[in-house]
Formats: C-alpha cells, structure tokens, sequence
C-alpha cells in the first residue's frame, strides 16, 4: 500500500514539472519586447538586474485577470 502511495506521488510530481513549464510560454516578439524594455531604462542594468527585469515582464506579459465574483 505504501508503495503505491510512493508511485503515485512520484507520478504526479513528475506530470507537474513537465507540464507546468507548457503553460507559461511566451512568444518570441514578447520575448523581444521585454529585452528592448530592458535596454532602455536608465541608468542601464546590470545583468542580474536585467534579468529580474525580463523575468517580471514576461510575468506581466503571461498573468490573466481573474473574472469578477458575483455576489
């Protein structure tokens, strides 16, 4: 019983990796667009920085808005 439960959470943890990093692409013109974003702030960014930069745009790019609750 036991290693069932193993299997099965193995299982699941693994359909989880492969499949989450599926729904959070991103085209290559976004991409672009933050890159260019990122170029033009001033003063420049160093590459770490930069990188945040990116990772927060596409972020932004990716989010949905959620739909209103009725009450």
């Amino acid at each position: 019983m036991i290693l069932k439960s193993v299997i099965g959470f193995a299982a699941l943890t693994v359909i989880f990796a492969v499949t989450t990093p599926t729904y959070a692409q991103v085209s290559k013109e976004v991409r672009r667009g933050c890159e260019a974003k990122a170029d033009k702030v001033r003063p420049a960014l160093r590459t770490p920085e930069r990188e945040q930069f990116i990772a927060n745009c596409l972020a932004d790019a990716t989010a949905t808005q959620s739909k209103k609750k009725k009450y």
